[in-house]
């Protein structure tokens, strides 16, 4: 009786944890791999990005579409050829600006995945009003501190927080 207890108890934290959305493991993953390409970006070093984008294709390509809630599944097929496409193009190039053109597009789409998925550390959403020939540009952060990737040491702090998700 115990066990059948212990069994049911586990069930409903199981199915909670899912319904929250807090096993999204491979979005985290997917998230930590773009971390080390923004830094990389951040270092203005090319071979840095693209072989960090490298690693954020695979994790990627590894994103387990079962573990995901329903609307991070929703919006995760939404975008997943365009964050394929733009981190072919980061891993294939070690021109910085190349990759930089890249990066925008994957930080937007990646952003619409990580607004609608849970996360259990803040999440920084960022602007540089000085990217893309002056429209701006955004970019995921895990710090608040701005270290912009657009720029690097040219303009390293130029930017803010927009949005802080969680």
């Amino acid at each position: 009786m115990k066990s059948i207890k212990l069994l049911m108890a586990t069930a409903i934290i199981l199915f909670a944890t899912i319904a929250n959305g807090q096993t999204n493991t491979g979005i985290n993953k997917v998230l930590n791999a773009y971390i080390q390409l923004k830094d990389a970006l951040v270092k203005s070093d090319g071979t840095s990005s693209s072989g960090a984008s490298k690693t954020l294709l695979i994790a990627i390509q590894e994103v387990n579409m079962s573990e995901l809630n329903t609307d991070t599944h929703a919006q995760w097929m939404k975008v997943v050829n365009d964050l394929k496409e733009d981190a072919e193009h980061i891993s294939e190039t070690k021109e910085i600006t190349h990759q930089r053109d890249h990066f925008m597009s994957l930080s937007k789409n990646l952003y619409a995945v990580i607004k609608v998925s849970k996360s259990e550390m803040p999440i920084y959403y960022q602007f540089c009003p000085m990217a893309n020939k002056g429209k701006g540009a955004n970019w995921l952060s895990l710090e608040n501190k701005i270290k912009n990737p657009y720029y690097g040491n040219q303009m390293l702090t130029c930017g803010k927080v927009v949005e802080t998700i969680q």
